[in-house]
C-alpha cells in the first residue's frame, strides 16, 4: 500500500481526474436525447454525393464516383462505449477541455452490399450514413453544435462531435460500428489485398493491412468492451488504475497522437496484464497496478515481441512484418495497436522506463514527479526540428490513396532517415505530424465546415490557415550526452564496397574516406569545421542535410538549437579564449608562481577559482584585455576597443595554517592585507606582473585577465573562519557548481541562458546569480521522471517552469548532489518556512543547510511573484515555438504567437523582451557610460520604439538635449589620448571591476529604498525600471540633513511621501552624467 502522503495525493488525483457520477448521469441523458433524435429519422431513400475532399483523399478508387441513391435504415443500437462504459473515463479529455463520451451507432448490415469492403466503398457509405445523422442532429433543438472530426486523424474514418446547449462541458463523439457478420472476417485478414490500386509484386497485389483494420475494428468494438468490463469485474481497482495510467500518459502529451497509445489501448493493455498474462494480480491496488504496468511496458523486448488477448497461443509473426506493435485483441482478428508507430512505441518505452525507475527508487516526491508534473514534449526533448514539406505534394494533406494515411508514411520515412543520420547521438527519436504534438485528435475538421453565411467566412479563412500546419512534421530528439556532440560519424570500412557505396549515397558530399590514428581506413562524416561556439548545432545540421538530400518533399528544416544564439551573442574567438578550460589553465600558471614563492610569511597552498566564468556559467566571461599582459606589454596587440572597466576573476588563496594570527576580526583583515601586499610584491619583482593592492583584495594582471585574489586563512582557527564566513561559503558554492558543471556538459550553457533571461527582464538586482545557478543545478541533479537536460533549450524551459510553478513561500528546494539531507532536515526547513520572518525563497545546499544564504535579502515577495508570472508566460511561448502552434490549449494574449515560427530570426525576442508598461518610471542610461554596451540585447532604436509604445512617450522628446548635457561618463572604451601616453599611464586609468550600474542602484536604493523598487539589466541594458511602492513611505531611507538636524530629540513629523516628479528629480540628480533621461508612464500617471 502507498504511504500516507502518496495515498492522499492519489485520492486527490483520482477525485479530480475521474468522471463524477453527476457527469455520468448528464452523459446518459444526452445519449438518451441522441437516441430520440435519431429514432425520428424515417427509413427512406436519399441521394449522396461524395464530398470533394473525401474523393480527393481516397484517391483513384473513387475517381468515377458519382451521385448515388442509398436507402437509410434505422440504427440497430445506440449505446455508450469506450471508457465511459467500461470504466476509467477521464473527467476532462487531454487537449479538449471537456468530457468526451464515445457513443456507438450500429449501422445495419442491410445498408451495405457484399463487396463493400473493397476500394473504400465501405468508407463512402459510412460517410453517407454519418451525413444523414449530422443533418438531423443540427436541426435538433437541444444540440448546440454537430461537427465532423476524424477517428485517430484518419480522414476515411469521420465521426461526429455533438455538444448540447446545456450543459456545454460534455461532448458526445458519435462513432459508427457495424455487426460482426457484416463482412467475412477472413476477407479482412491483415494479409489480404482489398485495394486494387496498390502495386503488384511477384504477380500478387500488395496486402492492405491498415485499410483492412479500419473496417474490421468497427465490427468487433463490442468484444473489446466486454473484455474491459471483465477486467473491472475481477480487479477492484482496475478503473482507478486506468484513470491513473491515462493521467500519467496525458501529463506527457502521449494521449493525443494518432499514432500513439490512446486511452483505449492503455485500458486494454491493463486488462490484458490482469486477465490474460498473469503479470498483475487482481488484488493489487491502483498504484501497484500502474507501477507493474509501467515496469512491464518499459521492457523493449516485451513490447516488440507482441502479445495477444485471445486466451490461446497465437503466432504473431505474420503481423510483425506489417505493424510495429502487435496486440491482438480477444476476437483474434483486430490488432489493437495497429496505428501505433515505431517512434511512438520507442517514446512510450522510454517514458515508462524513466517513471518505473523513479517509482522503484522511491522517495518523498516520486509519486508527484511521475503522476502530477506536466512533462509536455517541449520539456522532454533536447532538440526540436520542424520539417516543412512541399505544399504541392498532395500526399502531405492526409490522403489515403494507399493502405495508410499519407502523412503516416512521411512520418516513417523521416523517422528512419533521422535515426540513421543521428545514430547513437540520440537515445530517442520521435516523429509526429505537427498539429497533434501535445494536443488531441478530437478536433473539428475544417473541410466539413458549412459555408452558410458571410459571418462565418472569417472562421473558414482561419481554418484554411490551420491547414498549413498539415505540412509540418515535428521531430523530437533526446540526446545521449556522451555522443551528442562528437565530431566524427564513423562509417563502414573501405574494404566493404557495398556498405561504403550506401554510406556515400546517403551522405553525398559530406562523406569522405579517412585514415584514423588506430590505422583504420573508413568512410566518415567529419564536423570539425563547425566553430566551437556552434558545436551544439551538429545533430541538427546532420538532420537538416540528410532530409534535404534524401527526402524530396522537404522544403525547409528549422531547428531549436539555434533559437537562443542571438540572445547569447558570443563570438567564436571569445568562446575559445574565455572558455572555462582556458581560464583555469591560465590560473594554474599564476597559482604555480605563487606556490613557488619563498619569501612570504605563509605559503600559498591552493588557489580556488570562484567566479562564474571558471565554471562556464557567466554569459559574458572576461575577454583578454590588451593592458593586462604584463609590464610594458599589450598596446597594439589588437585593434579592438579596450574597455575602461575590465571584469575581474575572483580567486580564493588558501594559506597554510598558523597559530600566530590575531583574534580580532579587524586585525585579521589587516594581516591578510599585509600578506596580499607581500604576494603582490613578489609577483612584480619576480615576473614583472602588474598588481593593484587594496585592503579588500589584490588585483593581478596576468596573461590578459585580471585575477582578484582573496586571502583565506580559515585553516588557522575558528576566529579566522568566522571573519571569512561569506568567502568560505562562496568558495563552497563554487565547488558545488563546478561539480555539477563537470557532470553535465550542458549545465554551463543552460545557466548562461537563465541568467541572461533573468537580467533581460530587469530582475538581476533582486535575484542573485547564485540563486539561478542553484535552481538550474536542481534540474540537472534531480530531473524527476525525465532525463537530465541534454540541451540548453530544454533546460531553459524546465527552469522557467520550475520558477513559475514551485511554491517558493511554502516548500524549500533541496540541491543535494550527494543525497546528504535526511527526512528530518527537510521537515525542519519546511516548518521554518511557516514563520513570518522566513525569506521568500529557501534553497538548501550541503554548505547552507538553512537555505537562506543567498535569499535572506531578496527577492521581495512582490518581485518573486512578478518573476513567476514572467516565467509562466515565457514557458508557454517557448513551448509554442518548440512544439509548433497547434492552436490547442494556448492562452496567450494577442495573436502574435499564432504566426511565430521556430525558424524566425526574431523568435527569441518574444522570450527576452521586458515589459515596460508595469513600471511607473523608466530611466534611460547613456550607452557610452556603460562598460560593456555591446552586450545589450536591443539597439537604441528598438528601445525608443518600446518607450513610445509601452509608456506613451512623445517621440519628439528624444530630440531634446539629454539630462546633464553632452558631458558624462565614457566607459565603453579607453580614450585615444590616454592610450597615446603608453601602457603604464593607460593601466593607471583603468577602473578595474567598476560597475557604474550597481553603484547607481546602491545609491538610489539608499535614498529611495522605502519609496521604490529598482529593476535593471546588468548585461549591457540601458534602462532602469522604477516601481513605486503603494504607500510610498520613507521607510529606512536617508533623510535630508536639514530634517535630521531639525530636532535633536527626534520628535518631528515625517515628511509626506514624495510625488512621482520628485522621485524623478531625485533619480536624475543621483545619476548626473550617467542617466540621460527619465520617462513617466503616461498610462499610470497622466
Amino acid at each position: 500500500m502507498p504511504d500516507s502522503l502518496d495515498g492522499e495525493l492519489l485520492k486527490a488525483l483520482l477525485d479530480e481526474a475521474s468522471l463524477p457520477r453527476a457527469v455520468q448521469g448528464i452523459a446518459a441523458n444526452l445519449v438518451q436525447r441522441l437516441k430520440q433524435t435519431v429514432s425520428g429519422i424515417v427509413v427512406k431513400d436519399f441521394k449522396f454525393s461524395t464530398p470533394d475532399h473525401f474523393r480527393i483523399a481516397l484517391g483513384p478508387s473513387l475517381k468515377n464516383d458519382s451521385t448515388k441513391t442509398l436507402k437509410f435504415f434505422q440504427p440497430l443500437r445506440i449505446h455508450v462505449v469506450g471508457s465511459a462504459a467500461a470504466g476509467g473515463c477521464l473527467k476532462t479529455s487531454p487537449g479538449v477541455g471537456c468530457t468526451v463520451v464515445d457513443v456507438a451507432v450500429e449501422v445495419p448490415k442491410e445498408f451495405f452490399q457484399e463487396k463493400d469492403y473493397l476500394d473504400h466503398r465501405y468508407h463512402v457509405k459510412r460517410m453517407a450514413y454519418l451525413q444523414v445523422l449530422q443533418q438531423h442532429l443540427e436541426s435538433a433543438d437541444w444540440v448546440a453544435s454537430s461537427v465532423y472530426s476524424t477517428h485517430h486523424a484518419d480522414v476515411r474514418k469521420p465521426c461526429l462531435l455533438v455538444k448540447a446547449k446545456k450543459p456545454g462541458d460534455v461532448c458526445l463523439r458519435v462513432l459508427l460500428t457495424i455487426p460482426v457478420h457484416t463482412f467475412p472476417s477472413a476477407r479482412l485478414h491483415h494479409e489480404k489485398a482489398n485495394l486494387r490500386n496498390l502495386e503488384i509484386q511477384n504477380d500478387e497485389r500488395l496486402s492492405s493491412p491498415h485499410y483492412n483494420h479500419s473496417i474490421i475494428e468497427d465490427m468487433f468494438m463490442d468484444e473489446h468492451i466486454k473484455y474491459l468490463r471483465g477486467a473491472a469485474e475481477v480487479a477492484e481497482y482496475y478503473e482507478d488504475a486506468c484513470v491513473l495510467l491515462k493521467v500519467w500518459a496525458a501529463k506527457r502529451g502521449l494521449l493525443g497522437a494518432p499514432d500513439g497509445f490512446n486511452g483505449f489501448v492503455l485500458s486494454m493493455i491493463l486488462a490484458y496484464l490482469i486477465r490474460s498474462s498473469g503479470k498483475l494480480s487482481p488484488q493489487m491496488d491502483a498504484q501497484q497496478l500502474v507501477k507493474g504496468a509501467l515496469s512491464f511496458l518499459s521492457n523493449p523486448a516485451t513490447l516488440k515481441a507482441g502479445f495477444t488477448a485471445t486466451g490461446v497461443k497465437q503466432n504473431v509473426a505474420s503481423w510483425r512484418s506489417m505493424f510495429p506493435f502487435i496486440f491482438v485483441g480477444p476476437c483474434g482478428y483486430v490488432n489493437i495497436g495497429a496505428r501505433i508507430s515505431r517512434s511512438a512505441m520507442d517514446e512510450f518505452i522510454h517514458e515508462a522506463a524513466r517513471s518505473s525507475s523513479l517509482l522503484e527508487r522511491g522517495g518523498r516526491t516520486a509519486f508527484e514527479q511521475v503522476f502530477l508534473v506536466s512533462l509536455y514534449p517541449a520539456m522532454r526533448y533536447d532538440l526540436h526540428v520542424h520539417v516543412k514539406l512541399d505544399r504541392s505534394d498532395n500526399t502531405a494533406v492526409g490522403s489515403c490513396e494507399g493502405d495508410i494515411v499519407s502523412w503516416r508514411n512521411h512520418e516513417k520515412t523521416i523517422h528512419d532517415l533521422v535515426t540513421k543520420a543521428i545514430s547513437n547521438r540520440a537515445k530517442l527519436v520521435r516523429v509526429q505530424h505537427q498539429p497533434f504534438v501535445n494536443s488531441s485528435d478530437i478536433r473539428p475538421m475544417a473541410s466539413f465546415t458549412p459555408k452558410s453565411s458571410k459571418k462565418r467566412k472569417h472562421a473558414e479563412e482561419q481554418d484554411a490557415e490551420d491547414e498549413t500546419d498539415l505540412f509540418t512534421v515535428w521531430v523530437g530528439i533526446i540526446f545521449d550526452p556522451e555522443h551528442a556532440l562528437r565530431l566524427v560519424d564513423l562509417g563502414p570500412s573501405s574494404d566493404n564496397d557495398k556498405l561504403a557505396k550506401e554510406f556515400q549515397a546517403f551522405w553525398g558530399d559530406r562523406a569522405e574516406l579517412r585514415r584514423f590514428k588506430d590505422g583504420r581506413i573508413c568512410e566518415s562524416v567529419v564536423w570539425d569545421s563547425i566553430p566551437l561556439n556552434k558545436r551544439h548545432h551538429i545533430p541538427a545540421l546532420a538532420t537538416d542535410y540528410v532530409l534535404k538530400r534524401n527526402f524530396s518533399p522537404t522544403e525547409s528544416v528549422e531547428w531549436s538549437c539555434n533559437l537562443l544564439d542571438p540572445a547569447m551573442g558570443m563570438k567564436e574567438s571569445d568562446s575559445k579564449e574565455s572558455s572555462p578550460i582556458a581560464l583555469i589553465q591560465c590560473l594554474d600558471r599564476l597559482a604555480k608562481r605563487m606556490k613557488d614563492m619563498k619569501e612570504v610569511p605563509l605559503r600559498v597552498v591552493n588557489a580556488q577559482p570562484i567566479s562564474p566564468a571558471f565554471r562556464g556559467t557567466d554569459p559574458f566571461p572576461p575577454r583578454q584585455h590588451q593592458l593586462a599582459f604584463g609590464a610594458g606589454i599589450g598596446l597594439g596587440r589588437s585593434d579592438e576597443q579596450m574597455p575602461v572597466c575590465p571584469k575581474t576573476l575572483d580567486v580564493v588563496l588558501q594559506l597554510e595554517g598558523s597559530g600566530r594570527w590575531p583574534e580580532n576580526s579587524m586585525a585579521i583583515n589587516k594581516t591578510k592585507a599585509a600578506m596580499a601586499l607581500k604576494i603582490a610584491e613578489q609577483l612584480r619583482s619576480s615576473y614583472a606582473t602588474p598588481t593593484i593592492v587594496t585592503e579588500e583584495a589584490t588585483d593581478v594582471l596576468h596573461e590578459g585577465y585580471v585575477f582578484r585574489l582573496h586571502i583565506n586563512s580559515s585553516a588557522s582557527g575558528a576566529n579566522n573562519e568566522a571573519a571569512e564566513k561569506y568567502l568560505i561559503k562562496g568558495a563552497a558554492h563554487a565547488a558545488v557548481i563546478a561539480t555539477i558543471s563537470a557532470r553535465f556538459p550542458v549545465y554551463g550553457a543552460a545557466t548562461q541562458v537563465a541568467k541572461r533571461w533573468i537580467s533581460s527582464h530587469m530582475l538581476a538586482p533582486h535575484i542573485r546569480d547564485e540563486v539561478v545557478e542553484l535552481i538550474m543545478g536542481y534540474l540537472f541533479l534531480h530531473p524527476g521522471a525525465v532525463d537530465p537536460p541534454g540541451s540548453r533549450e530544454v533546460a531553459f524551459i524546465r527552469f522557467l517552469d520550475l520558477l513559475a510553478s514551485h511554491p517558493w513561500n511554502v516548500l524549500p528546494l533541496f540541491v543535494d548532489p550527494e543525497d546528504e539531507f535526511t527526512l528530518a532536515d527537510m521537515q525542519y526547513l519546511e516548518k521554518k518556512m511557516d514563520s513570518s520572518d522566513a525569506s521568500s525563497m529557501c534553497i538548501a545546499t550541503p554548505y547552507d543547510t538553512e537555505g537562506d544564504l543567498w535569499t535572506q535579502r531578496g527577492p521581495p515577495g512582490v518581485v518573486l511573484k512578478r518573476a513567476q508570472a514572467l516565467a509562466s508566460r515565457a514557458a508557454e511561448r517557448l513551448k509554442v515555438l518548440l512544439q509548433g502552434n497547434n492552436r490547442m490549449g494556448h492562452n496567450l494574449s494577442g495573436s502574435f504567437m499564432n504566426n511565430l515560427l521556430l525558424g524566425d530570426a526574431s523568435a527569441w525576442e518574444s522570450l527576452f523582451t521586458p515589459a515596460l508598461m508595469h513600471y511607473d518610471i523608466v530611466l534611460k542610461l547613456r550607452r557610452t557610460a556603460l562598460p560593456f554596451p555591446d552586450q545589450a540585447l536591443f539597439s537604441a532604436k528598438q528601445i525608443k520604439k518600446r518607450l513610445v509604445k509601452e509608456l506613451g512617450v512623445d517621440p519628439d522628446s528624444f530630440q531634446i538635449a539629454e539630462h546633464g548635457g553632452k558631458r558624462g561618463l565614457q566607459l565603453a572604451k579607453m580614450p585615444e589620448k590616454v592610450l597615446t601616453r603608453g601602457p603604464e599611464k593607460a593601466r593607471a586609468a583603468m577602473l578595474i571591476g567598476f560597475d557604474p550600474l550597481q553603484s547607481y542602484l546602491r545609491e538610489a536604493e539608499r535614498r529611495l529604498g522605502g519609496t521604490a523598487l529598482l529593476f535593471a539589466d546588468k548585461f549591457g541594458g540601458d534602462l532602469i525600471g522604477v516601481a513605486l511602492k503603494p504607500k510610498m513611505e520613507h521607510h529606512g531611507v536617508q533623510l535630508p540633513a536639514s530634517l535630521a538636524d531639525f530636532d535633536p530629540l527626534g520628535d518631528f513629523t515625517p515628511p509626506d511621501p514624495p510625488s512621482v516628479d520628485e522621485v524623478i528629480d531625485e533619480l536624475l540628480f543621483i545619476g548626473v552624467g550617467f542617466v540621460s533621461d527619465a520617462y513617466k508612464n503616461s498610462g499610470k500617471h497622466a
